[in-house]
């Protein structure tokens, strides 16, 4: 694989268009637009969802890495961990960079930015052990004032089955994607992947434990195997007044692995 230089260049973004964040109880720094894509509860549950069990697990692909949430907690959580992350959108790319700088992670995770559609991108076919990815969530609708918030939430010229292709071709056979998004979208994921990953995991991610269905779904398969499907219990964001309940504020606190996943 080509990989970019460790001492990459960090773009320019002005500093009055950053609010600066922080995740896994200031563990993580995370710098993000004022204006545009804000990383949510789902990154932090999507990097919780990762588990290295060997030398065969350890270089992970983030697709889609906005500002870098996911791949950056990661590497906090897990020191074998060989992140890398791709991102088209220019100021999400810049931040991405300097997230990496300001958290000390320059060498264990990589910007690379591209386009998924764009077969010049730098990254090679099956050369990772696992891929993560957070796509986009709407496939039309009312499409955001904000650019930036738009071109993350909603498809664009890639849609989910392009970004599943894209996951399953970069991961290496038997290597594990795992990709979380709405729960309603869990049948076109499903068949999307049928037939080309198995050993299926399905972990809901419920807003409320009275509510009718789950918010999220984080959906991890194996390319190449045909095991059958196992659906976990899942967890429950929020009590009844909205507060985060202990077993979820743990998670957003602290580098921890997703509980039952």
């Amino acid at each position: 694989m080509t990989r970019p230089d460790s001492a990459f260049h960090v773009p320019d973004f002005a500093e009055e268009r950053i609010s600066h964040d922080f995740l896994l109880g200031g563990s993580v720094t995370l710098k993000q637009p004022v204006d545009g894509y804000r990383a949510a509860v789902d990154a932090v549950l999507l990097a919780a969802s990762v588990t290295i069990n060997s030398r065969r697990d350890q270089k992970i692909l983030d697709v889609g890495a906005a500002v870098g949430s996911a791949g950056l907690c990661v590497a906090r959580r897990l020191p074998d961990a060989d992140v890398t992350g791709v991102e088209l959108q220019d100021d999400l790319y810049a931040l991405f960079c300097r997230n990496i700088v300001e958290n000390d992670l320059v060498g264990r995770v990589t910007p690379v930015h591209g386009d998924i559609n764009d077969r010049s991108l730098p990254l090679m076919a099956e050369s990772f052990d696992q891929v993560i990815s957070n796509p986009p969530y709407y496939a039309g609708g009312t499409r955001p004032a904000n650019e930036s918030r738009a071109r993350a939430h909603q498809e664009g010229t890639a849609d989910l089955k392009d970004w599943i292709n894209f996951c399953l071709r970069m991961v290496r056979q038997k290597g594990r994607i795992t990709i979380v998004h709405r729960a309603d979208h869990l049948d076109r994921i499903i068949g999307l992947l049928h037939g080309r990953a198995g050993d299926m995991t399905i972990y809901p991610i419920w807003s409320k434990a009275s509510a009718d269905a789950p918010l999220r779904v984080i959906v991890s398969a194996r390319k190449g195997v045909s095991s059958p499907v196992t659906l976990r219990r899942g967890i429950v964001l929020h009590d009844e007044a909205g507060v985060y309940l202990p077993e979820c504020d743990a998670l957003l606190r602290a580098p921890s692995a997703l509980p039952g996943f």
